[in-house]
């Protein structure tokens, strides 16, 4: 038999709740559809599609957004280290954030990290992107 970590059981527990909360996301996204449907009972195959699509559309981001925020480490101890200076950067709390994607606009809170030497500041695991609040 197989001894299991604390960290695969964290990771089993993640898998869960991101399984738990995409059901329920696309359970709305159903009801979304029939929603729809009753409200439009003589669309046609266009109108259906066009609808279909924008729904689909959200619930693509939904469960991007799902996903993302049960992964593993959303805010590492220690810190990561400033990809300019080596230092170890600082948590300066969750910020929001809104990657570009192919998906759309995905609206997270993610733990932001900063280097008070380079003046730099990053979301692990160093993707670049700012927070909404240093967007201009």
């Amino acid at each position: 038999m197989t001894k299991r970590t604390q960290q695969d059981l964290a990771a089993e527990a993640r898998l869960a709740a991101a399984e738990r909360e995409a059901e329920v996301v696309a359970v709305e996204m159903a009801q979304k559809a029939v929603a729809w449907q009753a409200a439009h009972p003589r669309a046609t195959l266009e109108e259906l599609e066009e609808a279909l699509l924008q729904l689909r559309a959200e619930f693509s981001q939904q469960l991007a957004r799902v996903l993302l925020e049960h992964r593993e480490a959303t805010r590492p101890v220690p810190g990561p280290r400033c990809p300019q200076c080596g230092q170890e950067m600082h948590y300066k709390g969750d910020k929001p954030l809104h990657p570009p994607t192919t998906l759309g606009d995905l609206a997270l809170e993610r733990g932001y990290y900063y280097c008070s030497e380079c003046d730099q500041g990053v979301f692990p695991p160093g993707s670049g992107v700012t927070p909404d609040a240093e967007r201009t």
